[in-house]
């Protein structure tokens, strides 16, 4: 089953969707696709999460966005002769489908429920821009970093009854960094205030969160 708003089409039209493009994998720290590159293919993302940024005043990177299983990336293929305009590059094991411009016409006029989810996918995409910069406006960098660990435990399957959870991807703290819009040696020294406070512990490279009501009430309130 197809992720993201795709996962409501009917099996025979997700299959449609499947075998009009092809899958392209990338390894961690690959690039999907550069600024400069003619936006030309549409990626849905089946399996790993990717970031887009681009580069500030010395070359510096300024990421915009982070994206998991279902997000559309390069929507601006959608409209002939633009650019990608960002980096895209894989945080993990990255899966993802390759819709050309082509094959997206001919989809979407066979199969018009194809075209309502592209757009309710954009949609999801859309509102998850404006809480993300809500995010970085109203919230402090510890309430963005708890709610970043309540998410990625949602993501994969929910936290259990009882226990503790231990995230299954490997989560670096650069990697969190990216999601909160902040700094690795920030991030760092805010792990280490949440495993004070009993909210989490920390492996070899493994996050295992053990406070999920202590995770919301650190999501609400900036830590003092």
């Amino acid at each position: 089953m197809l992720p993201g708003a795709f996962g409501t089409l009917p099996e025979t039209a997700q299959a449609q969707v499947m075998a009009a493009g092809r899958v392209g994998r990338w390894a961690r720290a690959g690039l999907l696709f550069h600024p400069e590159d003619a936006a030309e293919t549409l990626f849905l993302i089946l399996r790993g999460t990717v970031r887009l940024y681009r580069l500030g005043t010395g070359a510096r990177e300024v990421t915009l966005d982070v994206h998991g299983p279902g997000a559309l990336l390069g929507v601006s293929a959608l409209t002939p002769g633009e650019s990608y305009n960002v980096y895209g590059e894989a945080m993990d094991d990255v899966e993802a489908l390759m819709l050309g411009q082509d094959a997206l016409h001919r989809l979407t006029g066979a199969q018009p429920a194809v075209g309502v989810a592209l757009t309710e996918q954009i949609t999801r995409q859309t509102r998850g821009v404006q809480e993300r910069l809500s995010g970085l406006v109203f919230l402090e960098v510890s309430q963005r970093l708890a709610l970043a660990l309540l998410n990625l435990a949602e993501r994969e399957g929910g936290w259990p009854e009882e226990g503790p959870i231990a995230l299954k991807d490997r989560v670096s703290h650069q990697d969190l960094a990216y999601v909160v819009g902040s700094t690795r040696e920030t991030i760092t020294k805010l792990l280490g205030d949440f495993r004070t406070r009993g909210l989490l512990d920390l492996g070899y490279r493994r996050i295992i969160l053990t406070d999920k009501g202590g995770l919301q009430r650190a999501s609400r309130e900036s830590l003092r």
